[in-house]
């Protein structure tokens, strides 16, 4: 009888490191996570991160390892690691990782009878990351726009405008502010790539998906544009990169270290790690007329594109699994956390309460909120801002929701906010999309929105919330579907990545996922929008689109 084989992928994100486990025919057969907060609070990290003010954001890249130690220790507990075929995953885009010349020995010279924490303690030039919730870059943007001529031109060759957390612009700051450092540094790696560096026991490159999210790649060749990379780092920088980004291939079997320390075979391949975002993207396997709505610590929405033009607002990277495609993705910082932080000040910090007042809470066009609790991405802006009536509410005041005697019910006050909330994040989802895939020629047909979008498939811890659903299908006008299998999608896709890598030089991924459909990879429709209310939204939209300007331009005068 054949051994079964198995395919692990990881996943790194904010908060967890998590795995999944799946079969030759996709079933998962295991998962498990390590928490940051509750698995190693010696860290002091709050959901996973540092907040060093100034919107510096950053995390203990040694957490991290002393996870994988954990995390590998759990998984070797189980009969299946002899049998790993293969090892992908993801990581929290945009992360920096900087490895000193004394980690890069250390690393290639490991102990199997040591934890990987203790050997790599003095691994790192920099003992904290920064990650994509630091937004303390702008000037290095604003510096590597003009070096081509503008956010759009820079948008042209790398899929984006300059962002603060992409990676170039991060790089960029520490070798301004913290030369002696940079210059200790010997490798440069993501988060993604410094899991699979840590597997190979060696430098591993970057898959072209996540170099995409660097500024600094080419979104069509998926090489390295040489002028951006030494204007973010000097000539120098090309040699802490060291590699070209990459396709999913095999990079090499794992290090010895793992095969006498955890039992995994000595034959398991490491294939290039991804990005979260595309790992979801593949977990989903995305058709044309789909996108995914992720709802966690950032929300997304992704969309796989067959061509595409670059936007200012939106951001455009590789395919992890198609060369010749794009994917398209928005990002918002104010996700789950943001909703976490104003469900204790409206609802007492019921989820069931919060649920009610947004149900209980009609859509009205008298007041409109944006709620960017953290530096915002798109659009660029902080701080909470209300409107009645199309005015700006000024000096912090809440909503009055009682307009004869100008008093307010502090539960309708309540409700308001919440709904005001929710609508305002998925308004701007919808718009940036339909400008996003209109100006890229994807339009499908007369459907709503007009960007040709069938379906939302929704992932992410809130996407439990079927109440936020509902109100995503209403704003799109389409149904919204989870999977039914499986709630760690970034460390699903990358199982599906690392078995993906096995089978590329014969077969294209679909064909890899149709050959072993399961019931459990089925869609499971969880709403339908109301038509009535999709088309009070779309004669919102006008509305909504003057009234985020009123406040990107407030915030920029206010700075």
């Amino acid at each position: 009888m054949t051994p079964m084989k198995y395919y692990l992928g990881l996943d790194l994100s904010t908060q967890q490191l998590k795995c999944t486990l799946i079969d030759q025919e996709h079933a998962i057969v295991f998962e498990h996570a390590v928490n940051f907060g509750r698995d190693l609070p010696h860290y002091n990290t709050e959901n996973g991160a540092v907040s060093q003010g100034n919107d510096v954001v950053t995390s203990p890249p040694l957490m991290w390892v002393e996870a994988m130690d954990k995390l590998l220790s759990r998984l070797a507990e189980t009969s299946y690691i002899p049998h790993i075929v293969a090892i992908s995953g993801a990581g929290q885009q945009h992360g920096s990782v900087y490895w000193s010349h004394e980690g890069t020995q250390q690393l290639q010279h490991l102990d199997s009878t040591r934890d990987l924490k203790d050997q790599l303690a003095s691994a790192f030039s920099i003992d904290q990351s920064p990650i994509w919730q630091d937004s303390s870059t702008s000037k290095q943007c604003r510096a590597l726009e003009a070096s081509v001529g503008g956010p759009e031109e820079l948008a042209r060759l790398t899929g984006s405008k300059a962002y603060e957390r992409f990676t170039g612009n991060q790089i960029a700051k520490i070798y301004q502010c913290r030369k002696q450092q940079y210059d200790e540094t010997e490798w440069i790696t993501l988060v993604s790539s410094f899991m699979a560096t840590l597997l190979l026991g060696r430098l591993a490159p970057m898959d072209a998906a996540e170099a995409s999210g660097t500024n600094m790649m080419d979104i069509r060749t998926h090489r390295w544009i040489d002028s951006l990379v030494e204007k973010c780092g000097s000539p120098d920088l090309k040699n802490k990169l060291c590699l070209q980004p990459v396709e999913a291939i095999p990079l090499a079997p794992v290090n010895p270290y793992y095969v006498k320390r955890y039992g995994f075979s000595s034959e398991c391949q490491i294939m290039p790690f991804t990005g979260d975002n595309s790992a979801t993207l593949v977990s989903m396997n995305l058709h044309l007329g789909d996108c995914v709505v992720s709802l966690g610590t950032s929300d997304t929405l992704l969309v796989a594109l067959k061509q595409a033009e670059p936007t200012t607002e939106s951001h455009l990277m590789a395919h992890p699994t198609d060369s010749s495609a794009y994917m398209g993705m928005l990002c918002y910082k104010n996700g789950s956390l943001t909703r976490q932080h104003f469900r204790d000040i409206y609802a007492n910090g019921s989820w069931d309460t919060f649920n009610d007042l947004l149900n209980q809470t009609p859509s009205t066009s008298h007041y409109m909120g944006f709620y960017y609790w953290m530096q915002e991405i798109i659009p660029f802006a902080k701080g909470i801002y209300r409107f009645d009536h199309g005015k700006l509410l000024t000096n912090g005041d809440d909503f009055t929701t009682n307009d004869d005697d100008n008093s307010s019910d502090s539960k309708s006050v309540a409700g308001v906010n919440i709904r005001c909330m929710i609508e305002s994040q998925f308004l701007s989802m919808r718009t940036r999309l339909e400008r996003l895939m209109n100006a890229s020629g994807n339009n499908n047909g007369d459907t709503a929105p007009s960007c040709g979008l069938q379906r939302i498939l929704a992932t992410g811890g809130a996407a439990a919330n079927h109440t936020l659903l509902q109100v995503l299908s209403n704003v799109f006008g389409v149904p919204v579907f989870k999977q039914q299998e499986g709630s760690n999608s970034a460390s699903l896709g990358g199982a599906l990545l690392a078995k993906y890598g096995t089978v590329s030089d014969t077969m294209t991924f679909d064909a890899m996922v149709k050959e072993h459909q399961r019931q459990g990879d089925q869609l499971e429709l969880i709403c339908k929008p109301d038509r009535s209310i999709t088309a009070y939204y779309t004669n919102l939209l006008a509305e909504y689109i003057r009234l985020e300007n009123v406040v990107v331009d407030h915030y920029k005068h206010n700075q």
